[in-house]
């Protein structure tokens, strides 16, 4: 009986400490991350300073390198956000006019089949005014309520951020030893090391391979919007590298509709160039690039883990499922390996 009261009041213990630390989730996981990724700098830094010394440099490191070029994009895209509303509600769009749409299309040297039907189906000029109003109306609603949602937030992310860099300090300098500590704890049967190492090689990898191909895409995109003369280019950056997430789609929900926009407005050569630099090589370096960038991390994730687990994850637990839903599944996969190879070798797992 003492037994299991022992057992229920360290399972108690462990709840409690797993509820309180629940804010810190996503600072964690993100530290863990860049801790990982950041190794080979570490350890180089650990050689030339004192533990803590080379702690804080890393967290020097990381705040100029990510979090103050984070906070300066952030800052362009609410500009351009609001340019982008503003500009909505001017309609400063009204130049494009049903009757321009329509003399562009008569004017393009389309097939005989399609422009019997473009001459059938003329466009309804009051019915495409109502539809355009009704779409308006509700983006613009849609883009109060995010950037409530943002101001809102503008506290809960310095709280991440501080978070963040505050682990990542700890992790820095005390990281390897918390590491041995927990080896010596956990039953060798258990196979710590092994899952410590899966799981290690598994966030490089995630991070290369999911963040650094959206980033790739949404950088590269945005450069075309601007070199095109299309407007926010960097909203355009920062929506492509959201989407880029979204499996086959992914950044053709924003160069698609930028295209069509170009091509009816009279630019029909950039909108070309447009269509052919998305699907020739934004749109390729999903297939290309992101394999490339997975294998820097030194797993053996394959992409199907990697962009599944992704968008599972992130519908499961927001932006830091990237993180956990690779990982979850990689997981799994490792506890499948490991008690088949339990069943193998019964000794190993029984002793």
């Amino acid at each position: 009986m003492q037994k299991y009261f022992g057992i229920l009041g360290i399972l108690t213990v462990a709840g409690l400490a797993c509820w309180v630390l629940l804010p810190f989730l996503a600072p964690f996981i993100w530290a863990l991350v860049i801790y990982q990724v950041l190794t080979p700098i570490r350890r180089r830094l650990s050689g030339y300073l004192s533990r803590t010394l080379a702690a804080a440099a890393m967290v020097v490191i990381v705040t100029l390198a990510g979090v103050v070029p984070l906070t300066l994009v952030s800052g362009q895209l609410v500009y351009e956000a609001s340019a982008a509303i503003q500009s909505i509600q001017g309609k400063s769009f009204n130049k494009i006019t049903v009757a321009s749409v329509q003399k562009k299309l008569d004017s393009l040297p389309l097939p005989a089949g399609i422009r019997k039907l473009t001459n059938r189906y003329r466009i309804d000029e009051e019915a495409l005014a109502a539809h355009a109003a009704t779409a308006g109306e509700r983006v613009l609603q849609w883009l109060a309520v995010a950037a409530t949602s943002i101001a809102k937030g503008a506290g809960t992310f310095i709280f991440g951020v501080v978070a963040f860099l505050f682990i990542l300090f700890f992790l820095c300098r005390d990281g390897s030893q918390w590491h041995r500590q927990l080896s010596q704890v956990v039953p060798p049967e258990f196979g710590f090391d092994s899952l410590s190492s899966r799981m290690s090689s598994g966030a490089a990898a995630i991070f290369y391979g999911v963040a650094g191909t959206c980033l790739l895409q949404g950088t590269v995109g945005g450069i075309a919007f601007a070199l095109l003369g299309l407007p926010s280019p960097f909203l355009a950056g920062a929506l492509m590298t959201i989407c880029a997430l979204i499996p086959a789609i992914g950044t053709a929900l924003v160069w698609v509709p930028a295209a069509i926009w170009l091509m009816v407005s009279g630019s029909v050569t950039k909108g070309v160039i447009l269509v052919a630099f998305g699907a020739g090589v934004i749109g390729l370096m999903d297939n290309v690039t992101r394999p490339m960038l997975a294998r820097l991390g030194g797993s053996e994730l394959s992409v199907f883990t990697i962009t599944l687990g992704a968008v599972g994850g992130i519908a499961a637990f927001g932006l830091t499922g990237i993180i956990i839903g690779p990982l979850a599944i990689e997981a799994f996969s490792w506890l499948l390996e490991h008690l088949a190879g339990c069943r193998v070798d019964n000794s190993s797992c029984d002793q």
